[in-house]
């Protein structure tokens, strides 16, 4: 019987084969996170890379790449060609970019791998465009945005570079990832009240912090509430707050003649460092917040101190100096040093975890049926604490060269574990962690951490809980709403660009509505006819805005007041044609779109001119048309960016003569009238 031989496509055996010698290249001679690394894992530890290259992550636990899929998925490891691939990627082409690129290229490679499996490709050298267009696909399906953009770049990065390396056998001719229609982050309907809620921290969380912060007496309780408190009062980032310097205030009188606080603050994300300078209201609130942190976390930066100038022995604490004489250590003083539950199980079992050897000693006064007793040398205690010293010591912010001992958040180890009396170690020291804060505040509460709120007695039931982050946009939706200028909020929030305001913008319709009804009759807050009140009204100035203003819905220009259970749009939707139509100064996105509509409404001019000079029929009525919308346009854009306007103003135009539903109406109603037909 003759045997059958599989044909194997030639480009596609060269593929195979450039794309094995660019692994081999990677596992055996690249040396991207140590020489020692176990290339065929499926997790990464990078910890070490991390801190080596001053990152902050490194600070809070340890730092890992997963080459499997996610937890709801069951772990599962990316199939055999393809694991191998991401590896290889991630060791030479992604390694020394940001930390944040890493997990956009993981997601990348987990939607690849979900495609093969699903298509049962089981060689790399076989995907093509249709199957990079599935894992675009299956990146926005898991996506809560129902977008990933950073996800998606990089998968449009790993399909040029397959292409360009000759790793696949079917071009892919330039394959980029399909950006989805941009999502327009309504202000009404089910999905804005399900993000706001999401992202918006509830006001029993703030009003309890409010409590927590007066009621907290454990060191740890007073810790997070002070930090929530210095949250408050600026829209920073958690991983801001970590690298606060322990002299963070700056303090300037102003013209006015009052003293204003400011923090001295580490930019992220592209911003340079900064200050932000806090709302009068809160000024004592973080005076008094950081007067607390510096009270509890100065022990920790006296012992990072201690290791500064005493690198190899152990810091004792004043009451505990004495022990530093003694070559050996029993286990109730062992406890003490480590402040440790009393007793000697605690003791013993840190000692038997540590793998620190054991001694059995004479007692000095010999007691009742024990001849010896278990203790440690001091010389192996030593050794060991010692060696716990945080990595990267004494550097704790490599890009601002700040010492442990200089940080506002430097904290006794323990000091959210389960030590004796919750004061933590007596001879080493730790910084404040994400998951300290998070679990704290409830972030974890699934997983059965205690909150803030459970320990001061205020929420016996645990049911607040909030997110670090939601202080971030609560006070940017707060700035939003009291018409603080984009620009400003940019530089308050620490941003590089104005665009990223609006995902932290979470101001509802209702809102925007009352802003509205505000201005009504108020020539500093409207200008146009919503600055003027007939007299002699027969109801109130509150009840005739709400006449006058029954609604508001979003346009591209700005919001339009338009009643549309009496009629329907009566303008054709030429909104920035129509008196119900209303502008709010500051909105720096519908500001541009005026202006483009008037640079659009200048060329649709010119074209009108060069139509008449052509001796066009009807060219004339257009030219009236295009100018009397160019002027109009132009009045609200100098209105618009005129300097002498407050942000936040209303701005309503007089209306223009236009054709209209109604009138079209009125006018066919005469001319059946005319004719005498019956209506």
């Amino acid at each position: 019987m003759s045997k059958v031989f599989a044909l194997l496509p030639r480009l596609k055996a060269d593929a195979e084969r450039n794309l094995a010698d660019y692994i081999l290249h990677a596992r055996e001679r690249s040396t991207v996170f140590g020489r020692d690394l176990d290339f065929d894992q499926c997790v990464w530890d990078v910890t070490d890379d991390y801190s080596r290259r001053g990152h902050r992550n490194s600070k809070h636990g340890s730092v890992t790449i997963s080459f499997r899929q996610r937890l709801q998925d069951g772990r599962r490891p990316f199939c055999d060609q393809l694991g191998e691939f991401a590896r290889a990627y991630m060791r030479v082409e992604v390694a020394n970019k940001s930390s944040s690129t890493y997990a956009h290229a993981i997601a990348a490679f987990r939607a690849l791998d979900t495609v093969m499996v699903e298509r049962c490709v089981s060689s790399l050298a076989e995907l093509d465009a249709t199957l990079f267009d599935r894992a675009s696909e299956m990146i926005r399906s898991n996506s809560s945005r129902r977008e990933n953009p950073a996800a998606g770049y990089m998968l449009g990065q790993i399909a040029r570079f397959l292409d360009k390396k000759a790793f696949v056998y079917a071009p892919l001719h330039n394959w980029r990832y399909p950006r989805a229609s941009r999502i327009t982050n309504g202000r009404i309907g089910p999905e804005f009240e399900r993000r706001r809620a999401k992202n918006m921290p509830p006001k029993e969380c703030l009003d309890g912090l409010a409590q927590a912060f007066n009621l907290a007496s454990d060191d740890r309780d007073v810790l997070i509430t002070s930090i929530a408190a210095i949250m408050c009062s600026a829209p920073e980032r958690i991983n801001e707050v970590m690298v606060l310097p322990v002299n963070c205030e700056i303090e300037q009188t102003d013209s006015d003649g009052r003293t204003y606080l400011g923090l001295r603050w580490s930019g992220s994300k592209g911003a340079a460092d900064h200050i932000k300078w806090i709302l009068p209201g809160m000024a004592e609130v973080v005076r008094k917040a950081l007067d607390r942190i510096r009270k509890i976390t100065e022990p920790a930066r006296a012992m990072a101190r201690w290791y500064e100038e005493h690198p190899r022995k152990l810091f004792l604490p004043p009451e505990l100096a004495h022990l530093r004489n003694q070559s050996v250590l029993t286990l109730d003083e062992v406890s003490k040093i480590l402040n440790l539950s009393p007793g000697k199980r605690a003791a013993r079992g840190w000692i038997n975890r540590n793998r620190v050897p054991l001694a059995s000693v004479v007692p000095e006064i010999p007691l009742a049926g024990h001849s010896h007793v278990q203790a440690v040398r001091f010389e192996d205690i030593e050794a060991h604490v010692v060696a716990t010293v945080p990595q990267g010591f004494p550097i704790y912010d490599e890009r601002r060269r700040m010492r442990y001992s200089e940080a506002l958040l430097v904290i006794a180890e323990g000091l959210f574990g389960n030590r004796n009396e919750t004061e933590g170690s007596h001879c080493m020291f730790e910084t404040v962690k994400y998951h300290h804060i998070g679990c704290s505040l409830g972030q974890n509460k699934r997983s059965g951490s205690t909150t803030v709120f459970q320990r001061v007695g205020i929420d016996p039931d645990g049911k607040l809980a909030m997110r670090s982050h939601q202080f971030r946009h609560w006070l940017n939706t707060l700035a939003q709403s009291e018409s603080l200028s984009q620009l400003d909020i940019a530089k308050w929030s620490g941003r590089t660009t104005l665009q990223h305001n609006s995902a932290y913008d979470h101001v509802s319709s209702e809102d925007i509505v009352a802003r509205i009804r505000t201005a009504v009759g108020d020539h500093g807050k409207a200008i146009g006819p919503l600055a003027e009140i007939p007299k002699n009204l027969p109801v109130t100035r509150s009840q005739f805005a709400a006449m006058i203003v029954p609604t508001a819905h979003v346009t591209p220009y700005g919001f339009c007041i338009h009643d549309f259970t009496t009629t329907p749009c009566e303008r054709f939707r030429q909104c920035l044609d129509c008196q119900d139509h209303v502008c709010l100064k500051g909105l720096a996105d519908k500001t541009s779109r005026v202006a483009q509509a008037l640079e659009d409404a200048r060329e649709s001019l010119s074209k009108a001119f060069r139509a008449v000079a052509d001796g066009v029929f009807g060219a004339d009525d257009w030219v009236a048309i295009h100018k009397a919308t160019v002027k109009r346009l132009d009045e609200l854009l100098n209105i618009l960016t005129d300097t002498d306007v407050s942000d936040g103003a209303v701005v309503q135009l007089n209306s223009i003569k236009a054709y209209s539903l109604s009138d079209g109406a009125l006018s066919d109603a005469l001319s059946i009238r005319e004719t005498g037909a019956e209506l």
